[in-house]
This record gives C-alpha cells, structure tokens and sequence, in this order.
C-alpha cells in the first residue's frame, strides 16, 4: 500500500529581486511555508512511512538552516520562488528517500510547487 505524508515548516528570509521591474525589485521579506511530501510503503514493523521528526530535522539542517532569518541574495542572484524551491530540491532529494514534491509559499496566496515525474 502506497502512502504519501508531508510535512509543513515556516521561515522568515529576505530577499528582492533584481530583474524584475516592480516593488519586489527593493528588499523584503516574507513569512514562507515550506511543504515537504514523501511517498513510500509503510514499514510492517512501526507503520510508518518516514519518522515526522527526522524529515523536520533533515529539512533543517540541509536547507532551512541557510535561509531561515536570511537574505536570500547572498547565496543566490535571483531568488524568486521559483529558484529557491529549485536549490532546495537539489538539496534535499539525496537526502530524504521518497521525495515526491516541494511546495513552497511566500505569501498564503501564491506559492510554487516542485515535484519529481
């Protein structure tokens, strides 16, 4: 039996964005929230698909560590959503087993999603 579980984080960065004409071109930040999803089988022994804690704590240490309280322009050029999600997928695949996708909020209303084929 296939199962998917996610688990939601929230981190605060900075960032603007230099190529684009508008208001978002001047620094500012954002509220994000982060959804990582894994699907797998459940184990037979515990019936867990993946410990909640060691995805919450392998997604800090691999990705929210470097941008949680950040500006994001000082490790990335451009670091639209769309580009943070990108970096944070190529950082997190190798590690969690079963990823199958990353959405990723700036604001309640507007958010980018990645996922794998």
């Amino acid at each position: 039996m296939r199962m998917e579980l996610s688990v939601d984080f929230h981190f605060c960065a900075a960032h603007r964005l230099p190529f684009y004409n508008g208001a978002c071109a001047r620094l500012h930040g954002h509220n994000y929230q982060l959804r990582v999803c894994l699907a797998g089988e459940p184990n037979p022994r515990d019936g867990m698909i993946r410990d909640f804690e060691e995805i919450r704590n392998k997604v800090w240490e691999t990705v929210l560590v470097r941008c949680d309280h950040q500006n994001l322009n000082d490790f990335m050029e451009n670091p639209t959503a769309e580009n943070v999600i990108a970096w944070m997928w190529e950082r997190l695949k190798p590690e969690i087993e079963g990823l199958k996708e990353l959405r990723l909020w700036e604001t309640p209303e507007y958010c980018v999603s990645y996922r794998e084929d």
